[in-house]
């Protein structure tokens, strides 16, 4: 099943669009600020203080008169929480009836005191089981402690006791929904929106639903009903953009987006989704203009930006990345700390050294080396500076810099492969063998493997051509790339595969050479 995230993922072959806009659960504050705004979900939720006849019991004749002359009086006026220290003196006599103890959990369910409301909710219930009101409200309290499988004991017998309502099947759906019960979850919110067909959330629920089960054909159905009925609704465009992600037609998902963000009200999230669309179609330009919009937002999060430059730099966008690295920098200030700022001139670096600039990339990788000295990825970085370095190389210092990095585990795969590259570069193909084999054994991978036997029918033939011995290797077709190391290749006489230089790309993965 898809779960519903930020779609951020950058991945090796692009920017993923397997996931979609962000419809993260939301908080009971968040839930709970439009529904206690809602007069009509505060009175069917909290309800009156009188009793529903068999489902809710009466008071003694005793709390009946203290009601009437004390507290409903109190009730009446203009701060309710003054009826809770008479309530909370009944509460506590041994005598007091469930209605008493659900008066006082209500007042203290509005004064937010919920610990307090829990119990006097949980007292009511003991003393009264078939108390649907004090079960209604038990429920909510445990959806606000983030407890939705506790909530749906108390909201399903609240249900079996006759309470039919949009509300309550609406938080049944929300239920079902948070606990990734979809199907329950579908059924709650169409029992919601028959009772209550007016109410947006109850049909944002069921779309959520059905999303969740990937059902994406029938929920555009409902969607395009719902845009015909309310074109204004940024939510429905957002939902639909969503599916259409769902159904594989991401440019759709783009024509949505943009109608939302010229509406004025997109924010970061749906800004990057449109921005990631964009860089799977190839429109690299249209796709950094949008990032630079995304950033504008007052949620963008530096996290999904710097991604976004480093996607742009998968891609060859070296320029572009640099320049949006420039923008993170003046967006971020405060959120940038010494590994943020690190990653970010790794990968400044990296661009600086696609694009030819291998002295400023230099520069900056001295920098990162020396503040971070177990950085392994700019160890590689400065290592194949030196190597290719133009018109001397210093293998020796290359070596050294590849050395400290074999001993970092997550680049050490990698820093045994372009060190071997290096003493393949210098024939000495015996020595290469035993790095690669390290390689492997950390990470396989089949065009290493590839390179790897190249490497050792190469040591075990010796320098020169491999069949016919006509004269030394010659350096690969490739070596003007300051990315791709020197390696042996055939004469052209002869017929013998040799070992292929593999690249190491702007973005630090390794790949075999074309």
């Amino acid at each position: 099943m898809k779960k519903i995230l930020v779609l951020t993922a950058i991945t090796s072959m692009g920017v993923g669009l397997s996931a979609q806009l962000p419809l993260d659960r939301p908080t009971f504050n968040e839930v709970s600020k439009q529904m206690w705004s809602d007069p009509a979900f505060i009175k069917s939720f909290v309800g009156s203080y009188a009793p529903l006849e068999n489902v809710e019991p009466d008071f003694s004749n005793d709390e009946k008169v203290q009601l009437k002359e004390v507290v409903a009086p109190l009730l009446a006026g203009p701060t309710q929480s003054a009826a809770i220290p008479p309530l909370e003196k009944m509460a506590a006599s041994g005598s007091a009836t469930a209605g008493v103890h659900f008066v006082l959990g209500t007042l203290y369910l509005q004064e937010d005191r919920m610990a307090q409301a829990e119990a006097q909710y949980v007292e009511a219930v003991k003393k009264f089981p078939r108390y649907r009101k004090a079960l209604k409200n038990l429920s909510l309290i445990y959806m606000q402690q983030g407890d939705y499988k506790k909530a749906l004991d108390p909201l399903s017998k609240t249900i079996d006791l006759g309470e039919v309502s949009g509300n309550a099947y609406g938080m049944l759906g929300v239920i079902h929904l948070y606990t990734e019960d979809y199907v329950a979850a579908e059924s709650a919110y169409r029992m919601a929106v028959m009772l209550e067909p007016s109410k947006k959330d109850w049909k944002l629920g069921l779309l959520k639903a059905m999303q969740m089960q990937e059902r994406f054909k029938e929920a555009n159905v409902l969607l395009n009903s719902l845009l015909q009925e309310d074109p204004n609704n940024v939510d429905y465009w957002l939902f639909q953009a969503n599916n259409y992600v769902g159904l594989e037609r991401p440019l759709d998902a783009a024509k949505n987006l943009e109608i939302v963000e010229r509406m004025g009200r997109a924010k970061a999230d749906s800004v990057e989704l449109l921005a990631n669309i964009y860089m799977n179609s190839g429109l690299y330009d249209v796709a950094y203009s949008a990032y630079q919009r995304a950033m504008e937002k007052g949620d963008a999060k530096y996290e999904n930006m710097y991604r976004a430059a480093s996607a742009l730099a998968q891609v060859g966008s070296f320029n572009e990345a640099i320049e949006l690295v420039g923008k993170i920098r003046q967006r971020f200030p405060r959120d940038i700390q010494t590994a943020d700022n690190i990653q970010l001139l790794v990968l400044e670096a990296r661009s600086k050294r696609a694009l030819g600039d291998s002295e400023g990339a230099a520069v900056i990788l001295e920098k990162v080396v020396e503040e971070d000295p177990m950085n392994g990825q700019a160890l590689i970085e400065l290592a194949l500076y030196y190597r290719n370095r133009t018109p001397e190389p210093d293998y020796q210092k290359a070596v050294f810099l590849f050395e400290r990095a074999e001993n970092i585990r997550e680049v050490a795969a990698d820093a045994y492969v372009q060190h071997a590259q290096l003493l393949v570069a210098q024939r000495k193909f015996k020595d290469a063998v035993p790095l690669l084999k390290n390689a492997q054994s950390i990470n396989f991978r089949e065009y290493v493997e590839d390179f790897l036997v190249r490497v050792q029918r190469a040591a075990a033939v010796g320098p020169g051509c491999l069949l016919c011995r006509r004269g030394p290797f010659r350096a690969a077709a490739t070596m003007g790339r300051s990315n791709v190391i020197n390696a042996p290749v055939r004469d052209r006489a002869c017929r013998q595969s040799v070992p292929k230089p593999l690249v190491l790309g702007a973005t630090g993965s390794l790949s075999a050479s074309a």
